[in-house]
């Protein structure tokens, strides 16, 4: 970070009582500094709480309550990480009217020209703070009149000695003049000091709506984006694009705006007073030391973009490297890592040297224009005033007191100067990310309740076939060989037939026909991929024409080898990406056309790996669905099979599960996942992989909190162990992006193809695992 240093040594009070920043690098990723030994300052002890509210020390164990009032400290992690108290409830009811005004279009460039109407469209865009607006503009007028009739003042008493030929006349002239001369200099400070309450409202305004639609920008942006994104960088540059507009409006309201109009009047007053010369070297000084400071700053700016590089480098370094912790530390390489960081560290000094260096240049040139310009200046009047006879005493104090007058805010404005330069630098990167367009468009239709009446058939003949002990699957309409000798059969398309099988009691389907036949076409949804091609790039073609149907209520497992496509169909279906050709439809509408909102509500998601925030297991939770109650969130984990391992923790669900989940097993994890999806009520249930990194005894559990939640819905799971899916109504086999193989497992199995030879093997594997744990 760039220190700038003054050749006076001061830095103006506004600038030093900076507001707090909106993004802050530590709450954007759930990192804070513990607070100090409450021995530094009287306060009651505290017991982490219910709902980031606080739990009563009643609700602890005994000697967990004991030991927290014997030490009177018990900091409450919920109060680090969230300050406020608040929940998910008291967000969902305080939703913010910002949504309803927009962020005008981002400039253009990064330019002050471009940048600076900006501005003043944010802050004429705040109409309940118009008033805040003039009063504030209207106290700098003031501040700045009063301050220039100071040296004016002085003059009258200075000269008042001169022109009464008696000293009581001239000390009572003199007087009259130097109350006048108080009482202007208390309506400038006073007024300059009303600035900054009347206009920091406004700025705070203006930097909370930017900084509210910037994050909604963010998170509105596509996979894409997030993907070629480091964390850490992003952060930065929300963090400095929102402190910098801050910093340009006190730069152009309070710097820059009142210098000029001081420049302007006392050129005025001195061209009056002297002579034209003398106002000509006032503008000639100003002339020369912006030109100083504009040519100096410009080789800063340059210096100081190798900063903002190397800065972002070094916090992206730092937080991979946390957020890594555990591979780190297993692989060792925390000398790596720490050396990494050390060599961004580097070049960030040497970076932040020589613009230390230019810095101090610049405030060197700064100073010596200044004081060549006041002496040549003093010097003309004294030569003008001797050829005119027209000069006095309090004529030289009058000269003095303007220009140190002007002198002074020159000072701040090269600093401030080399803030707004520095400003500009930061705003690049922060409005490349307001121009930034989510590839992916909202539609405007709604899911539809029900799938369309020629589908709906279909799901009513699906129904009937599992009343009757029938089960619907996906057969392929085979083509010819490859012609590799392998035997794999290419499925071009997939058909829905109905074929008799036997009771699946036994089978441990996990779309079970009592959930089939209880769902009815308007509980899950119709899904349909037609021709469906994508690929990540032009060399990268995941999905080369796929194409299947599945049911409203019936489930499907993808399955096939890593790389084949199987979790790209599930970011097709819920839209984290679209298609490249082809359709994914759900109860008959093409996905692109559904509003996201809507898609995803219908959508309840258990990944491989559960992503789960620093904050209570209730609310991870509720997360699912924010405006649940406690008591529904508790009824979720019930039906997830979660409510008695949570039970037995001390603080029950008001335990914090740490950044990612850390805190809480693989199993935990995956049930909290699983509460999730029982608590929003989904309409499609996808599971990629959501057992695969788990032992057998827990994916057992885990597939039967699964099968509970499956019923009625409709379900897509991604699976490599093949014997969690063989309950499936449908099992899909892909290789190389293209569908192989389709149907029940059974029907599989007899094929001889693809599937059989991927369960023979997998079974071969478990055996050899079996006997390996078994030998001594």
């Amino acid at each position: 970070m760039l220190v700038q240093r003054q050749c006076c040594g001061l830095v103006p009070q506004h600038v030093m009582a900076m507001p707090c920043k909106p993004f802050a690098l530590g709450t954007a990723l759930g990192k804070t500094k513990l607070r100090p030994h409450p021995c530094l300052g009287a306060r009651p002890p505290l017991v982490p709480g219910a709902a980031a509210r606080g739990t009563p020390a009643r609700m602890l164990p005994a000697p967990q309550a004991a030991s927290a009032a014997a030490s009177g400290y018990f900091e409450s992690e919920q109060q680090l990480y969230n300050p406020l108290g608040l929940t998910y409830a008291d967000i969902m009811r305080n939703k913010s009217k910002l949504r309803n005004h927009p962020l005008p279009e981002p400039p253009k460039s990064s330019t002050f020209t471009d940048v600076l109407p900006y501005l003043i469209k944010l802050a004429v865009a705040e109409r309940s703070m118009w008033w805040r607006l003039g009063t504030a503009f209207l106290c700098l007028i003031t501040s700045k009149a009063a301050g220039l009739m100071c040296p004016i003042m002085l003059k009258q008493a200075v000269d008042a000695f001169s022109a009464h030929p008696t000293v009581d006349v001239a000390v009572k002239a003199a007087t009259h003049f130097l109350l006048l001369y108080g009482l202007c200099d208390i309506l400038k400070h006073m007024s300059k000091e009303l600035q900054a309450p009347l206009f920091t409202p406004v700025s705070q305004a203006v930097s909370r709506r930017v900084a509210y639609h910037t994050f909604a920008h963010v998170l509105g942006l596509d996979l894409r984006f997030h993907l070629d994104r480091r964390t850490g960088r992003l952060s930065r540059i929300l963090e400095r694009g929102s402190r910098s507009i801050q910093m340009l409006y006190r730069a152009v309201i309070f710097t820059f705006a009142p210098t000029f109009l001081e420049l302007a009047f006392v050129t005025c007053v001195l061209t009056r007073t002297f002579s034209p010369l003398v106002g000509g070297l006032v503008l000639a000084t100003f002339c020369i030391y912006v030109a100083w400071s504009v040519a100096m700053t410009q080789a800063a700016a340059e210096a100081r973009k190798r900063v903002n590089v190397l800065d972002n480098a070094t916090t992206a370094k730092a937080v991979d490297a946390l957020l890594n912790y555990e591979t780190v530390a297993l692989f060792n390489n925390a000398a790596l890592e720490v050396g990494q960081y050390n060599e961004y560290l580097k070049g960030y000094m040497k970076a932040s040297i020589t613009t230390e260096r230019l810095a101090s240049t610049l405030n060197a040139g700064q100073a010596t224009i200044l004081a060549v310009g006041l002496t040549t200046i003093m010097i003309t009047a004294i030569t003008t005033a001797k050829a005119g006879g027209t000069v006095s005493a309090g004529d030289l104090a009058m000269i003095q007191g303007l220009l140190l007058q002007l002198w002074y805010p020159l000072q701040f404005l090269g600093w401030f100067y080399r803030e707004l330069r520095s400003a500009l630098v930061d705003m690049e990167d922060f409005f490349d990310i307001l121009r930034t367009q989510p590839r992916i468009r909202d539609g405007p239709h709604d899911i539809p309740a029900d799938a369309p009446p020629h589908l709906a058939g279909e799901s009513v003949a699906s129904t009937a076939a599992a009343a009757m002990g029938r089960s619907t699957f996906v057969t392929p309409a085979v083509a010819a060989s490859n012609g590799n000798g392998n035997g794999a059969h290419h499925v071009e398309a997939a058909h829905v037939h109905v074929q008799e099988e036997e009771e699946a009691a036994d089978s441990g389907r996990v779309g079970s026909e009592a959930g089939a036949s209880s769902s009815s076409s308007s509980g899950g949804l119709h899904i349909e991929l037609k021709d469906v091609k994508f690929g990540y790039s032009d060399a990268r073609q995941i999905l080369r024409g796929v194409s299947l149907r599945v049911l409203p209520g019936r489930s499907v497992a993808v399955v096939g080898p890593s790389g084949s496509g199987k979790s790209t169909i599930i970011k097709l279906l819920t839209r984290l990406y679209d298609v490249c050709g082809g359709e994914v439809r759900l109860n008959g509408v093409d996905v692109r056309d559904l509003r996201l909102e809507s898609l995803r509500r219908a959508v309840a998601v258990v990944p491989q790996d559960t992503v789960l925030f620093n904050d209570t297991i209730l609310q991870n939770i509720r997360y699912g669905r924010p405006e649940a109650s406690d008591d529904e969130v508790r009824e979720a984990a019930r039906l997830a099979h979660l409510s008695e391992a949570v039970e037995r923790m001390p603080l029950g669900f008001d335990t914090v599960v740490g950044e990612r989940g850390l805190k809480l097993s693989g199993g935990e994890k995956q049930r909290v996942a699983i509460a999730r999806a029982f608590l929003r009520q989904p309409r499609l249930l996808v599971c990629d992989e959501a057992t695969s990194a788990l032992d057998s005894e827990t994916e057992a559990q885990i597939m039967a909190s699964l099968g509970e939640l499956a019923q009625g819905r409709t379900s897509v799971f991604v699976a490599h162990r093949l014997s969690t899916v063989r309950g499936c109504d449908t099992i899909v086999v892909l290789r190389e992006g293209r569908v192989v193989e389709a149907g029940s497992h059974d029907d599989l199995m007899a094929a001889d193809g693809v599937y059989r030879e991927m369960w023979e093997r997998q079974a071969a594997e478990a055996q050899q695992e079996k006997e390996g744990q078994a030998a001594p």
